[in-house]
């Protein structure tokens, strides 16, 4: 249930452009020395009228100075933060590409490096033994194109890492 008074409103206004009590006409006043709505209203609404007039005169407000200095830095922070976006875009595509060629030139990779391994005289550990096995197959991949891949993918994350460490956020 909502109590309302037809006088709430102009006591309100009254209130909120500083003419109460001394300003209005002697109607409302009588009005809110008779309603105890609009009294109650009236002592609120002007106890909370003076504290913010309190806290508005108390307001510390910095020099012009200040503010200038202040908006100069964030225009420049922000100028920057748009300069690097291009940056960052162009660093992640670059690890893309790099992690993709390091993906499609890991088979090519670790044959070069079994010829390597095959030129140095040692016993060739990939040949294909009779019964090949999932074993087999896992123990050659961890010997060939794992380290391999492990070197691409540290050359695509090394750089990321840096640039979180570096980061000023």
């Amino acid at each position: 249930m909502t109590i309302q008074c037809s006088f709430e409103q102009d006591l309100l206004d009254a209130i909120s452009s500083s003419r109460w009590p001394a300003c209005v006409d002697a109607d409302l006043r009588s009005h809110v020395a008779a309603c105890s709505l609009c009294g109650d209203v009236a002592l609120l609404a002007a106890a909370l009228q003076e504290d913010r007039d309190a806290a508005w005169a108390e307001a510390p407000v910095p020099p012009a100075s200040a503010v200038w200095w202040r908006a100069q830095v964030r225009a420049r922070e922000e100028a920057a933060r748009l300069a690097a976006r291009p940056i960052a875009v162009i660093q992640a595509v670059a690890a893309v590409c790099v992690f993709a060629a390091s993906v499609a030139l890991a088979p090519a990779a670790s044959a070069w490096v079994r010829e390597w391994i095959g030129g140095l005289g040692a016993a060739p550990w990939w040949s294909v033994p009779p019964d090949v096995s999932l074993t087999w197959i896992l123990g050659t991949a961890a010997y060939t194109t794992l380290p391999i891949l492990a070197v691409g993918l540290w050359l695509v994350l090394a750089p990321v890492l840096v640039y979180l460490a570096l980061d000023e956020r």
